[in-house]
């Protein structure tokens, strides 16, 4: 798969998309050895802005390699959790309608801990953060859900308000094989099957 590239930090584009919040979109999956590199970048809705506590969860990273969550700034820390906090009361997300956050496997976790952005006079141009990545032990892929916080920097009675959204994302997940490997898979369990039924007959019949 082709490699591309990103530079570190937050590029401007044009304004885009209004209170859409923080979205990810997976860029590339690149192979790091026998693991799996999936990078992403985040789009900051130009009408909304970041304080210290504005968050994005991917859900449901499997096969996570411990330590490998990155971001190229240092006002975003990283973590990761077995469940998101959705209590939106104390600075947590809002349940993604969508997708369940499955207690059993790590979310990948964004956290700005900078100075207030863009939090008033708005709306601006979106900001793009490229260089969020995590690496996995598997190379398949499959949608699951993210949610992420912002702030509301422009409208009537909103500024300063907490600004959510949610959606699906591409995560890590274990391969699955092609149509002919399927196809082989299935001729070899019912030859498989087909011994077992012949053992069995076999069998019965030696102790009639």
């Amino acid at each position: 798969m082709k490699r591309l590239l990103f530079a570190a930090g937050a590029v401007l584009l044009s304004a885009g998309a209004a209170k859409a919040s923080i979205t990810p979109v997976l860029d590339t999956i690149t192979p790091d050895g026998s693991n799996f590199t999936f990078n992403y970048h985040a789009t900051l809705s130009g009408d909304e802005g970041l304080t210290a506590g504005s968050i994005l969860v991917i859900f449901d990273f499997a096969g996570y390699v411990a330590g490998s969550i990155f971001a190229p700034s240092p006002d975003i820390a990283t973590s990761i959790v077995m469940t998101a906090n959705f209590n939106t009361a104390v600075g947590g997300v809002q349940v993604n309608p969508m997708f369940t956050d499955d207690p059993t496997i790590p979310d990948l976790v964004f956290t700005y801990t900078g100075p207030d952005f863009h939090t008033s006079g708005g709306p601006f141009s979106d900001v793009v953060f490229n260089g969020l990545r995590a690496t996995s032990t598997l190379g398949g892929l499959a949608l699951d859900g993210f949610s992420s916080r912002a702030i509301s920097n422009n409208g009537m009675g909103t500024v300063g308000a907490a600004s959510f959204n949610n959606g699906a994302v591409g995560v890590a997940a274990a391969l699955v094989p092609e149509p002919a490997s399927w196809a082989l898979l299935v001729v070899g369990f019912g030859g498989v099957g087909s011994m077992f039924r012949a053992r069995r007959r076999k069998t019965v019949q030696s102790f009639a």
